[in-house]
């Protein structure tokens, strides 16, 4: 509520799904999972009514061609800019990342792929899911309920925003004016993913002590023919 009083709504937004998914996780209710996507979609509606810049970033999504030269000026230039780098990209430093408005924060993916191409944009993409697929692995190794839980909110906190991000960008969803981790300007996103990736190297030193521990059980227990002999 009070990044919602911030109208501060995309980080407001990375926060409730992440309930959500914990929620479900938790206790494996498909209720919790339903009933969060019919309560999303109700806020989202509300939101719509309420603030005007959703409105806005609303309509630009819709159709930012006919708005071109006002609220829709971001999502298009990021569209131009995403469409002349093409597969190989322009070249470092010989695209016009300055002509989208906010882009060493929100519109950083566009002005990558400008330089760098599309090629490397998806490696960018599949070097996030990597990330996100070696967090699940983390949550799911990890036997300790809170460190399990804990694991796969950040897992979903962190896959989240890159989708918010880079969907935003490409004209899937509306923006949201969520940062790409580890790459948009900005000292606290940096700090809050730098403290996501320490807290999961954290629970997997955890879990790999678990694993050492059953190894060494299951190895000072006698199979049933020690047991037979001993008898």
């Amino acid at each position: 509520m009070i990044l919602i009083g911030e109208k501060d709504l995309g980080g407001a937004l990375i926060y409730f799904v992440v309930y959500v998914f914990l929620c479900y996780v938790a206790t494996g209710r498909g209720i919790y999972l339903f009933g969060g996507i019919g309560a999303g979609t109700l806020a989202a509606k509300l939101a719509y009514m309420l603030f005007a810049h959703v409105r806005v970033r609303f309509i630009a999504w819709k159709d930012p061609w006919s708005v071109i030269e006002g609220s829709g000026y971001q999502i298009t230039q990021s569209l131009f800019a995403i469409a002349a780098g093409s597969w190989l990209g322009k070249g470092l430093t010989q695209g016009r990342p300055n002509d989208i408005p906010i882009v060493e924060s929100d519109f950083i993916f566009s002005a990558i792929t400008e330089e760098f191409g599309i090629l490397f944009a998806i490696c960018l993409i599949l070097i996030y899911l990597g990330v996100f697929i070696h967090f699940l692995k983390i949550a799911m190794d990890v036997r300790g309920r809170f460190y399990k839980l804990l694991a796969y909110g950040f897992s979903i906190c962190f896959i989240f925003q890159v989708f918010l991000t880079i969907g935003g960008v490409t004209k899937f969803i509306p923006s949201t004016g969520v940062t790409l981790p580890l790459i948009s300007y900005g000292g606290s996103s940096v700090a809050s993913t730098l403290i996501i990736f320490a807290v999961m190297q954290g629970i997997f030193i955890i879990a790999y002590k678990e694993d050492d521990e059953n190894e060494e059980e299951q190895a000072g227990q006698p199979d049933e023919s020690d047991r037979k002999k001993y008898d």
